[in-house]
This record gives structure tokens, C-alpha cells and sequence, in this order.
């Protein structure tokens, strides 16, 4: 699933590709990825531009002036950017076609993402109950956030509502970093570890995103990785172990990461 280093690098894509541009014709390929009715869409999205975006969690906001389009990527959506016609792209379920003859598809392999129109930002981040931004949010932001809290860590992580734009993957490897055992209470983390752990979302999530979200590109110093089967960890050399939580499937170390 695409995770705040992914939508990120998505969004930087879309800027250079896509911004400024007049939209001549909307083309709903498949309208079940659609949280609009199909005629407002294209009302709101003819002949105007996607005039700049912004970018909260997982979810892209490109402003039309005066309303939102939101693009959420869900497991395996994606954007791109093309010419002819006859080059698009398999799994397209909206493209974009602009009056410069190229065209910007939305890409939804499983169906798992989706598009809406909303009037502002701010109505939507409370409507969804999102928390702050993960990459934005300051200390302060965290703490407030992390106060009085008895959920295990890893669930936290992944809970949208507490921080926004960290997902399973990345969420391990803050773990990895901040030597926290996936299972740990958080009403049990002490400072010093929970300024790590601050410290340790945004150093993560900044490598993503200068990584261009790749994975297969992390150095093997990291737990990325190695998040399979019969690894060995790149610090202490025990072996990876698999766990599961609410239904997500983990990796960690139990040596480098014990439980208090």
C-alpha cells in the first residue's frame, strides 16, 4: 500500500507533470473508484486546472479553484503521465486529458483507491478523522497526540486518526530504528525513547521519499530489507521474526527490539 513516501513522491509527479494545465475531458474508465457522482466530477474538473497540491497522510489534495480534488492510492493506485492516446495505461480508471494533447491517468490495480471532490481541506482531514500529518507534525503535535495512551505501539502507528501517512512497512522499520518492540504499551515508552521514536518517524519517512518510495533500493543496514522469511537482522545478526497484530502482518528483531 502506498505509505506518505510513496503518495509523496506521487504528488512531487503530479506537480511536474500536471500543474497549470487546462483539462478538456474527463474519462471515467470505471466509476466504482469514484466517492462522486460521475457529472460532478467532470463539472468541477472542466476546463479548470489543478492549480497546486497539498498533501496530508496518504492523501493528495489538488486544488481547482475554488474546490478539492482528493486522490487516496489505496493498495496499488498510481499516476501517470503520457501522450498518445493509444499508450494508455493498463488499470486506468480516470485519465485527465489536456488541452496540450497529454494526458494524466489514475491508476487503481485493485480497486482499493479513490477519488472525491470536496469544498475544503480541513472539512475533509475532520471528516475522516485524520490525524497530523506525520512528515509536519512537531514534537509538541506528538506528545499531545501520545498522551495518556494505553494502545499498543505498532497499532498506534498504523492508527490514521493518531498520526497520518504511516503504514505497516515503514511502521516496522521506525521500530527497527528506535529499538521498540512492536507489542510495547506506550503508556510504558520513557521520554528518551519517545523523543526517538519522534526523531525516528521523520529520519524514516525522509529516506522514503528520497528513495522515491523504491524499497528495493534501502540499504541493508535497514530492516525493509529483510522483512521475509529466514533473514538474518543487519545489526545483531539473530533472526527476523513474523508477527501479527489485528490482523497485520510484521517483521522485527527480538534481540535488537525486547520486550519490556
Amino acid at each position: 500500500m502506498p505509505e506518505l513516501p510513496e503518495v509523496e513522491t506521487l504528488k512531487r509527479y503530479l506537480d511536474k507533470t500536471s500543474l497549470k494545465q487546462v483539462i478538456d475531458i474527463i474519462k471515467v474508465n470505471d466509476n466504482r473508484v469514484l466517492n462522486v457522482s460521475e457529472r460532478d466530477l467532470i463539472k468541477s474538473l472542466k476546463d479548470s486546472r489543478f492549480e497546486s497540491t497539498i498533501r496530508h497522510g496518504k492523501y493528495i489534495f489538488v486544488y481547482l479553484n475554488p474546490r478539492y480534488l482528493i486522490m487516496h492510492f489505496g493498495m496499488t493506485g498510481d499516476l501517470e503521465y503520457y501522450h498518445k492516446k493509444e499508450d494508455e495505461p493498463k488499470f486506468s480508471k480516470v485519465i485527465f486529458q489536456f488541452k496540450n494533447d497529454y494526458n494524466l491517468a489514475y491508476l487503481s490495480r485493485r480497486m482499493f483507491g479513490r477519488l472525491d471532490i470536496v469544498e475544503t481541506t480541513e472539512e475533509f482531514i475532520e471528516k475522516k478523522k485524520l490525524g497530523p500529518d506525520a512528515l509536519k507534525m512537531s514534537f509538541e503535535d506528538f506528545e499531545e497526540a501520545t498522551k495518556r495512551r494505553s494502545a499498543i505501539i505498532k497499532n498506534a502507528l498504523l492508527n490514521q486518526s493518531f498520526i497520518a501517512g504511516i503504514g505497516n512497512i515503514y511502521s516496522d522499520e521506525i521500530l527497527f530504528k528506535s529499538r521498540i518492540n512492536p507489542y510495547t504499551k506506550m503508556d510504558s515508552i520513557n521520554e528518551i525513547k519517545m523523543k526517538k521514536l519522534f526523531e525516528n518517524i521523520k529520519e524514516v519517512l525522509k529516506f522514503g521519499i528520497e528513495k522515491e518510495g523504491n524499497l528495493s533500493t534501502f540499504p541493508r543496514e535497514f530492516l525493509i530489507p529483510h522483512r521475509k522469511k529466514e533473514e538474518r537482522c543487519p545489526i545483531c545478526d539473530n533472526e527476523i521474526k513474523r508477527y501479527d497484530i489485528s490482523g497485520r502482518r510484521g517483521f522485527f528483531c527480538p534481540k535488537c527490539q525486547k520486550r519490556s
